[in-house]
């Protein structure tokens, strides 16, 4: 068992050698601190059931995702807070500007924007699937019961753990709603 794994060790150092090397310009990975300033507190923060914006403590789950639009497969960033599922298309680009929200319209303004392409409530979830033949995969089915409609969130995950966390965010609020379990089907086939 150990000499395979030396053997391993050994081929994965070759194959890194010659792996083509990144010309990226990128050098490093900025954050952003969430604050009333964050283009995203409105969605986080209800401050109209109290003017201190000290009290409020937001719970959230965020994922930057890929989901399908016609035939080719879009960036987007879901947002779950724990009454809300939103899909939004987020200008990531940096700059020093503060940005100025403006919720009512679904629009952000400033330097980093965001547009609201889709809200839910959690209740509305009816069902969430996973895939086996591709573990970043989820979709998240919903029952629009003002539109009586069905629709569905095709959502692809950077890794099978962030598709994991999204599921278990959304299962742990729809079961303190509920009372019962949010059970997550796994599928076989790619549907």
């Amino acid at each position: 068992m150990s000499t395979l794994l030396t053997r391993l060790s050994l081929f994965s150092g070759i194959v890194k050698e010659f792996a083509p090397k990144s010309n990226s310009k990128l050098k490093s990975i900025s954050t952003t601190r969430l604050n009333p300033q964050h283009h995203l507190w409105s969605l986080l923060c209800d401050t109209s059931q109290s003017n201190n914006v000290e009290d409020c403590k937001p719970q959230f789950f965020y994922l930057l995702a890929f989901t399908q639009k016609g035939d080719h497969s879009v960036p987007v960033t879901v947002l779950v807070t724990q009454e809300m599922l939103y899909l939004l298309n987020e200008d990531h680009q940096w700059s020093k500007s503060l940005p100025s929200t403006t919720p009512e319209e679904g629009v952000f303004t400033g330097s980093e924007r965001a547009t609201i392409e889709e809200t839910q409530p959690i209740s509305c979830v009816s069902s969430v699937n996973l895939f086996a033949s591709d573990p970043c995969r989820v979709n998240i089915n919903i029952y629009d019961e003002i539109e009586k409609e069905e629709k569905t969130w095709f959502l692809q995950a950077g890794s099978a753990e962030l598709a994991q966390g999204l599921v278990d965010w959304v299962r742990t609020q729809w079961e303190a709603m509920f009372g019962v379990k949010l059970t997550a089907c796994f599928l076989e086939a790619r549907s």
